[in-house]
């Protein structure tokens, strides 16, 4: 398969694992919240933890064709605890910069996703430029 190919494949893969993670954060959140009574706050942690293993696992078999195992579990995670905090630095920069919250959301969209992609494919799955 051609680089390119290869590069479109995974990035397609890295899009439909996010929006499969998405969803189940969002629709656990809200059974969480709504049936069983908990607070927004801990269900949310909650939904993200699934969330992120759903990712795991679908950017690992969909994304990059890897082995789910310990290796690559660990760094996956690492970049997404990573990320999390790089998110928040970016949003808090655009307040403190006094910009609007939206502003800040709209830089975090448009900067994490490509980067965490490529961070994944570098690190946590160990694909070199050509693979």
């Amino acid at each position: 398969m051609s680089c390119n190919k290869s590069l479109g494949r995974a990035a397609l893969g890295f899009l439909w694992s996010g929006a499969a993670a998405t969803l189940t954060h969002v629709a656990t959140a809200i059974g969480l919240i709504t049936v069983a009574g908990l607070a927004p706050s801990l269900a949310n942690g909650l939904a993200f933890a699934l969330a992120t293993g759903v990712s795991y696992i679908g950017n690992t078999r969909w994304s990059f064709r890897a082995k789910v195992g310990f290796a690559t579990a660990w760094r996956f995670l690492l970049v997404s605890v990573a990320a999390g905090l790089l998110t928040m630095l970016l949003a808090g920069a655009v307040e403190t910069a006094g910009g609007h919250f939206l502003a800040g959301i709209a830089l975090v969209v448009l900067v994490m996703p490509p980067l965490v992609f490529l961070v994944h494919r570098g690190f946590t799955y160990r694909m070199g430029p050509l693979d």
